[in-house]
Formats: C-alpha cells, structure tokens, sequence
C-alpha cells in the first residue's frame, strides 16, 4: 500500500506540475498566435486526469488513514 501510495502520489503532483504549466503556455501564446483545437483538447484531457488521478489519491491515503 505504501509504494501505491508513492507512486499516487508523485503522479499527482507531476500532473498538477504538467496542468500549471501547460495552462500558462496557452496563456502567454494565446495573444501571440493562434493554439490548434487539439492543443486546447489535450490539455482539458490533462486537466481532467489529474483532478482524477489526484482525487484517486486523496481516497487512497484516506483508506490508508482509516484503516489504520
């Protein structure tokens, strides 16, 4: 359970990291340049994966409190 939970975990915060820097990319081009629809749609996938993965592992680590 303790590696699920490394493992969870450095996810999460990869992805959070990913989500935070892609969003200012897209901010700072957005004015330059126009961003393709897939670029836009990628990153609303990446969004949505790490609410997931993140939520995953706050449940995890709550299990893992709980139970003890």
């Amino acid at each position: 359970m303790k590696i699920i939970t490394t493992i969870m975990s450095s996810l999460s915060g990869l992805l959070l990291l990913s989500v935070l820097i892609c969003g200012l990319w897209i901010r700072t081009q957005k004015t330059t340049l126009a961003i393709p629809d897939d670029a836009i749609n990628f990153h609303v996938i990446l969004g949505v994966a790490t609410v997931v993965i993140t939520l995953l592992t706050i449940g995890t680590l709550f299990f893992k409190f709980v139970r003890g």
